[in-house]
């Protein structure tokens, strides 16, 4: 699949309202009481609608996203919400597994469909965001920590490092990523997940190149 196409059918999870709208919760001769609850990263609603009881899940505020993330059926609430959640754990289980083993930063990373998600659900500031969005552009060419703070507005080096490493934290614990289980070491945390290191030599300033996969999605949600 290419980057194209990947990008469009991550919109078009986003972006799901305009083609299945949300339960109602009055009106309509066949709808019954909306239950409702959070799981996971969704809150999701269940309820008989057009003679069906279906069952959705929609992003849990402040969320930027808007739309269905997934929907089951089922022969009542309580089904439909059982098939739903079952759904959204096999395809957790397929992501997982799915993702590249990058030999340069020693992780498993996202697809970008999954970076396009983390990228809306979470709250990244707004340095966070001039990094990302600067790191994108750079492409294969990378990005020193020092362009990294210059990008965010920062001084320092280290409170750049400090930033770009809670924005990876950020990613990793809404996709479920145990930093570490994947073994990442401790002074670089979750920023391995975000990037890969390019070390030129002892005088020269390392470079952090992005992953492609991240570099897409940014370009998409940010």
């Amino acid at each position: 699949m290419n980057q194209k196409s990947t990008a469009s059918r991550a919109l078009a999870i986003i972006e799901m309202t305009r083609a299945t709208a949300p339960l109602p919760r009055t009106g309509g001769a066949d709808v019954t009481e909306i239950i409702e609850e959070a799981h996971e990263k969704y809150r999701i609603k269940a309820g008989r609608l057009g003679g069906t009881y279906v069952a959705r899940a929609f992003p849990k505020p402040p969320s930027k996203a808007q739309g269905v993330f997934a929907e089951a059926e089922g022969d009542s609430e309580q089904d439909a919400l059982a098939a739903l959640k079952a759904k959204i754990a096999a395809r957790d289980v397929h992501r997982k597994q799915a993702r590249r083993w990058d030999e340069a930063a020693s992780v498993s990373v996202p697809n970008e469909e999954e970076f396009i998600e983390a990228l809306f659900q979470t709250s990244l500031s707004r340095p966070q965001i001039a990094m990302l969005k600067a790191h994108s552009f750079a492409r294969d060419d990378g990005m020193t920590m020092d362009q990294l703070a210059r990008a965010a507005g920062y001084k320092s080096r280290d409170t750049a490092g400090n930033v770009f490493r809670k924005a990876g934290d950020l990613i990793a614990d809404y996709l479920g990523i145990d930093v570490n289980e994947e073994g990442i070491p401790d002074r670089e945390g979750a920023a391995l997940i975000l990037a890969f290191k390019y070390i030129q030599g002892e005088d020269v300033a390392t470079v952090w190149i992005m992953h492609a996969e991240l570099r897409h999605a940014v370009h998409v949600a940010l």
